[in-house]
Order: C-alpha cells, then sequence, then structure tokens
C-alpha cells in the first residue's frame, strides 16, 4: 500500500521540478556592454550560478534575467592577432555595476571600461611616501594599474621629483602589488 502512494508523490515532485525549471530557463533578458572599439570579458554570478560573457560587438547577450554582481572584467584592445592590451578588474569597488539587474525581455546596457579616469591615492608614513594608482572605468569599477600585452605584462610606471627650477631632487619606480 505504501508503495502505491509513494510512486506518484515522486511523480508528482518530478513533474513541478521540471515545471518550476522550465519557467525559470524561459526567463530571459539581455545584457549589452557599451564600450566602443574594445573588447570585453564580464563574468557575472547571482544566486543560479556564474555567467560568462565576451563581447567584441555591439549585439545583446541573452541572459537569465535576474540580480547579477560582476566577479571579474577584461577591456582589451586589439590592434592585430599579434598586437594587443588589457587591463582587469576583479575586486571592489565597481562602481554602478556593483549590482546589475537583467529584466525579462528586455536589455540592460552597461557602460565600462575606457575612457580612464586616472586617480592616485597618496599615504604618508613619516617620511615613507606611497602612492597607489587607480584606474577608474565609465562606471566607476576599478582596474588594477597592470596592464598586460601581448608580449607580458607592462614595467612598472617611473617617478622622478624635481624642485622649481627642474633639478631632480629624487628618483625610483613603481611597483605592482
Amino acid at each position: 500500500m505504501k508503495k502505491i502512494i509513494v510512486i506518484p508523490v515522486i511523480v508528482v515532485v518530478v513533474v513541478l521540478i521540471g515545471i518550476i525549471f522550465l519557467y525559470y530557463s524561459q526567463q530571459t533578458g539581455y545584457i549589452k556592454i557599451e564600450a566602443p572599439g574594445f573588447e570585453t570579458d564580464l563574468n557575472l554570478s547571482s544566486r543560479w550560478g556564474s555567467k560568462a560573457i565576451s563581447m567584441s560587438g555591439s549585439e545583446p547577450v541573452g541572459i537569465r534575467a535576474g540580480t547579477y554582481k560582476p566577479e571579474r572584467i577584461v577591456v582589451r584592445l586589439t590592434k592585430t592577432s599579434e598586437q594587443w592590451w588589457s587591463i582587469l578588474c576583479r575586486r571592489e569597488p565597481w562602481g554602478k555595476l556593483a549590482t546589475i539587474n537583467v529584466a525579462k525581455g528586455n536589455t540592460t546596457a552597461l557602460k565600462l571600461g575606457p575612457p580612464l579616469e586616472m586617480r592616485t591615492d597618496v599615504q604618508r608614513n613619516n617620511r615613507i611616501v606611497s602612492i597607489g594608482l587607480t584606474m577608474v572605468g565609465q562606471a566607476g569599477e576599478h582596474y588594477s594599474p597592470e596592464v598586460l600585452t601581448h608580449n607580458g605584462p607592462r614595467p612598472a610606471p617611473k617617478v622622478k621629483i624635481v624642485d622649481e627650477s627642474g633639478q631632480e631632487l629624487a628618483s625610483g619606480k613603481f611597483e605592482y602589488g
């Protein structure tokens, strides 16, 4: 008698799970990344898992409707297959991209990447001055100052401190990290 009751209950549960899965799989919205002239890779996470979006054109990409948070952004400029550079954003602050809402049937446009604003973060500890460099994209997302190229990472920038007459007082080189 118990087998007769258990089998229909299992069938009903499986059917309900299938209906729920079908319903949510048809909840599609679109993301369009606005970074003219640049290729982008965008990794997003949501309660449904992670989604990677790679775009080189301006066509929107279908994605399950919902709320997403960025995990990683790569912006790349390719002149030829042997000449390219890229920058990476993989931690907060994400600026306006901190929460990305994608609605069913709608396109969410994301403006990110260049033009970049260069910002410094100066910290002083007695005679030691640390100057951090941050590249900030259109949405307020912060990119690593390390630029990768087809030849590997670019060398760290150099700095020269001069007085009013132009005489060099000190010089040095930035370090990544």
